[in-house]
């Protein structure tokens, strides 16, 4: 899951995360990547911000993409792991997730 908004953790405005967003849209496309939109947020819902989910981005190409659209990290995830990748190093946190009925 790679996002465009907020590029270096500063809050951009409205218009800035969405044309930047709409950028990072048009990479994933004209790539011929497998992708579907996507939101991430804080566990409380105050903050959200539109993301998209790729599918067949080695780390290394999630990174550099993140890296370009000035992110700190992005996300990956498997059957058994939820992992952060941080864009700037190799860092990489690890945890597991599961499947929510929540509303």
């Amino acid at each position: 899951m790679i996002t465009a908004w907020n590029p270096r953790g500063r809050t951009a405005s409205d218009d800035a995360n969405a044309r930047d967003q709409r950028l990072l849209l048009d990479e994933v496309r004209r790539r011929g990547l497998t992708s579907w939109p996507a939101a991430g947020g804080d566990v409380s819902g105050t903050h959200r911000e539109e993301s998209v989910a790729v599918v067949g981005l080695s780390d290394a190409a999630a990174r550099a993409l993140g890296r370009r659209f000035g992110q700190d990290a992005v996300f990956a995830w498997s059957p058994d792991a939820w992992r952060v990748l941080a864009c700037g190093s190799g860092a990489v946190a690890v945890s597991g997730w599961a499947a929510s009925g929540r509303a």
